[in-house]
């Protein structure tokens, strides 16, 4: 492999995955380090028990030292292999200082104006379905979802009629799920009941970035390392 790279990119999770997919027709030499394989596609994709088996048991420590077990998924694809799909926009006041119990966060060196256009490009990239103006907590948006919001199902449809007429404010939330209501017999979201925590047995969920490393394999000017960790950098300098 050519040890020279124009860009490395490290993990293919939803960061990682996401600029793969705008920097891959950009021409530059791109290596891709990935520290698992390709999930494989199998039955224990939607078996309560066997979906355990594609989290890590990796054990990381607060600290005061007690230990956390934070659950990553390591494959291609990263956590969105396994995440529930809802693909929410960081507020406006996410970017600026904030106090809560542990203390302050601080301020962005840039702004939710800054990321809009991004977030809008995200939510084509990954076919989010939602409708604008329903949470009332979003911040503002220059266009409106790219798909309209899944519809209920019955149970919750009647919770969501409850919650309204008693003054609540309910909405869809913004779902990036390769589904289409309207055919129903060529959607490849077949509406099951193992989506989050789960991987998708017929790869409906939005997890771009599998798909793309699945193209960029083996081309030209490409690497893809995986079950490859990074344990440090190396900088020299002035070379």
């Amino acid at each position: 492999m050519n040890e020279h790279f124009d860009v490395i990119i490290i993990g293919t999770g939803a960061g990682g995955g996401t600029l793969l997919n705008r920097l891959a027709p950009s021409g530059k030499r791109i290596l891709v380090l990935e520290r698992g394989p390709f999930l494989p596609r199998e039955k224990d994709n939607w078996n309560y028990h066997g979906s355990f088996k594609y989290y890590s048991s990796e054990v990381m420590f607060n600290k005061d030292g007690g230990e956390i077990r934070p659950g990553f998924s390591y494959f291609v694809g990263g956590n969105t292999k396994v995440y529930g799909a809802a693909l929410f926009r960081l507020r406006e006041k996410d970017f600026e200082s904030f106090r809560h119990k542990d203390g302050i966060s601080p301020e962005w060196p840039i702004k939710y104006r800054d990321w809009e256009d991004y977030y809008t490009q995200a939510e084509e990239l990954y076919e989010v379905h939602g409708k604008a103006g329903e949470d009332p907590t979003e911040p503002w948006r220059s266009k409106e979802y790219p798909h309209p919001p899944i519809s209920h199902e019955p149970r919750i449809k009647e919770v969501f009629e409850i919650l309204k007429t008693r003054g609540m404010k309910p909405y869809p939330a913004p779902m990036g799920v390769r589904i289409n209501e309207a055919m129903m017999h060529l959607s490849p979201c077949i509406r099951c009941d193992t989506c989050d925590g789960y991987p998708c047995l017929v790869g409906a969920k939005s997890d771009r970035s599998e798909r793309r490393a699945n193209r960029l394999h083996g081309r030209r000017g490409r690497g893809f390392l995986r079950r490859s960790e990074l344990v440090g950098v190396a900088v020299a300098f002035g070379e």
